[in-house]
């Protein structure tokens, strides 16, 4: 065998077992293609699809630190809150269809683990809403300019808050809006199916309108185990020349006892007023402080009529710092007082200073 017989087949060789490895070589597949997360703006900031879905999420919420003082405590309260809300919503040809889930917990002046409730669940389908939040009364679901105190502040003067059962539909029509409200009046925990509550539910109605200079909102809402009404109007104007926000309020309640009315500064515990008025200025006084003024009035229902205090006053006021996004600084006080068909005098004062981070 001469050389170039030998390199011929040496090459031959050489190719027969590279094709052989070739055929015999394990052909990797390709990945699946990865879906990131995706904004979704449809429903405002914060909300992502939800990967394979066309639901859109928002988680958001805050940890807080509180130190509360009170006139005629010898000490002061701690409060640290934890808050994680849930907000998933997707377009139907129904509407919106949302779920809302807040879960809370505090872990007030006690060295401990604190448990975590939940402090809110709601669902929605269009206009139609329910689930526990807020009486439609103190705010209602979905935003308006009547939701909460005439104070623009944390604790918002006095306007009888609560949270409730319900079930209610809500129309919107521009810068108009309108809402009827069944809400659950049972009592939990009382001792008799009497002073539970019977099945029948009670009923708020609210009309509000939203413009360029700020709005208007009216609320009325029936107490069915009291037979009581109790009115709520606020409007809220914008100062174009300070750049401030001015808000008057009203508040009217025809019986002692009546869910739907404010209590009293300085009151005796479940005594309502008969009516109320106030108003708030909040204004922007550099790029992160914020601060605001408030006075309420109450008229109490006379001690024949079955009220203890016949009038009263509160003042309240807040500073707000907001250094960095998200940080929040705050300090809040009020002053209250209150002269008794005896003519004695009550009052009643407190504070608190939070340390906030939102997410």
């Amino acid at each position: 065998m001469n050389i170039k017989s030998l390199l011929i087949g040496s090459a031959a060789a050489l190719v027969a077992v590279s094709g052989a490895r070739a055929a015999d070589a394990i052909v990797a597949a390709e990945p699946e293609p990865v879906e990131y997360v995706r904004v979704c703006d449809a429903f405002g900031t914060g909300f992502f699809y939800i990967p394979g879905t066309e639901t859109c999420l928002k988680i958001d919420g805050y940890v807080r630190f509180r130190v509360t003082a009170s006139k005629g405590t010898s000490e002061y309260q701690q409060n640290t809150r934890a808050r994680l809300n849930f907000d998933a919503r997707s377009e139907t040809e129904l509407g919106t269809l949302r779920g809302y889930i807040r879960f809370q917990s505090n872990s007030g002046g006690v060295n401990g683990d604190a448990a975590v409730v939940q402090d809110q669940a709601m669902l929605q389908l269009g206009g139609l809403f329910m689930g526990y939040t807020e009486s439609a009364f103190a705010a209602l679901w979905g935003g308006g300019v009547g939701n909460f105190g005439i104070i623009q502040t944390d604790n918002g003067g006095i306007y009888a808050y609560q949270q409730t059962q319900q079930i209610g539909y809500r129309y919107d029509a521009g810068a108009f809006y309108a809402a009827l409200v069944l809400e659950n009046d049972l009592v939990p925990g009382a001792a008799t199916s009497a002073a539970r509550g019977d099945w029948a539910p009670d009923v708020v109605g609210v009309l509000g309108m939203t413009q360029g200079w700020g709005g208007a909102d009216v609320r009325i809402a029936y107490d069915e185990s009291a037979k009581a009404v109790g009115v709520k109007g606020l409007v809220e104007v914008a100062v174009a020349a300070t750049g401030g926000s001015l808000r008057v309020g009203m508040f009217y309640n025809n019986k002692v006892g009546n869910r739907y009315g404010v209590g009293l500064p300085g009151g005796a515990a479940g005594e309502t007023a008969n009516w109320s008025a106030g108003l708030g200025y909040t204004q922007d006084v550099t790029e992160t402080v914020n601060a605001t003024l408030g006075y309420q009035y109450f008229d109490g229902f006379s001690a024949a009529n079955g009220g203890t205090t016949k009038t009263a006053h509160l003042v309240e006021g807040a500073l707000s710092w907001t250094p960095v996004t998200n940080f929040n600084v705050r300090l809040e006080g009020n002053y209250g007082w209150n002269k008794s068909n005896a003519n004695v005098n009550t009052t009643t004062a407190s504070g608190f200073v939070w340390v906030r981070r939102s997410f």
